[in-house]
């Protein structure tokens, strides 16, 4: 398949005769405009005869499916993927800003004005911002070689609390495990009953929510934090104590 514009750059109608497109690109009549997927540029004058292509996309988090079709012939398909280590390149950035902050500027004051979130309202992770550029990229680019008529996106919605219980229904969809909590610590706390899960017997009340994983690798849900006192907050850091306290919780 030969994707074709006019003169002026507009998409008219591919064709499947590659052999034409080799002669005009040869007799000086036409120019490649590009290689992926092949494209080329009419330098005369030439009519227009569109038919209705609708463009499909099933947009999704991993990777993104394209396909357009005229009547019954599909003229385009293809699969684009999405980049998924922007997260990690995020975390190892910070870890990388802090320790350089602590070791240089270790006694300046902590600066809470000065954040992306404060400053830009309606700002967006850079993880969702490049899937959403991405996805209006992708479609722009067809636009530029197929005189589409109609783009049709297939989203689809996923009841997170349906998935962990199939059993739930009604108003109970609605109702997270964090409902009526201010914040994930005041669940965790509430969901420990408030008594530390570091050492056996401990009965320090001063309580910590630490994160059992990295928050590079675990994340912020709820499953991840886990409550401890001052005293085993301060030696979460020792492996043998980690993995006692991952045995427990399991």
């Amino acid at each position: 398949m030969v994707y074709v514009l006019n003169k002026n750059g507009k998409p008219l109608m591919p064709t499947k005769r590659r052999g034409k497109a080799r002669r005009l690109l040869k007799d000086g009549m036409a120019k490649v405009a590009r290689l992926e997927p092949s494209a080329i540029q009419l330098l005369y004058d030439s009519a227009e005869h569109a038919r209705p292509i609708n463009l499909g996309v099933d947009a999704g988090s991993k990777a993104i499916g394209i396909s357009a079709a005229a009547e019954k012939e599909e003229l385009y398909a293809a699969e684009a993927e999405l980049r998924t280590d922007i997260v990690d390149l995020l975390s190892t950035r910070r870890g990388f800003r802090r320790a350089r902050r602590n070791g240089k500027t270790r006694y300046r004051k902590p600066r809470f004005n000065n954040r992306v979130r404060s400053k830009h309202k309606g700002w967006l992770a850079p993880s969702i911002e490049n899937k959403i550029q991405t996805h209006i990229k992708t479609v722009v680019n067809i636009h530029k070689i197929l005189p589409t008529a109609k783009t049709i996106v297939e989203v689809a919605s996923f009841d997170m609390q349906k998935i962990k219980n199939p059993a739930v229904s009604g108003k109970d969809c609605r109702q997270g495990d964090q409902m009526g909590f201010w914040n994930a610590r005041e669940y965790v706390l509430f969901r420990d009953g408030h008594a530390c899960h570091g050492r056996k017997g401990c009965k320090n009340p001063i309580l910590n929510v630490h994160r059992i994983e990295s928050r590079k690798v675990g994340g912020d849900a709820p499953n991840n934090p886990a409550a401890l006192c001052e005293d085993c907050h301060s030696d979460c850091r020792c492996a043998a104590f980690m993995g006692a306290m991952l045995a427990s919780l399991s």
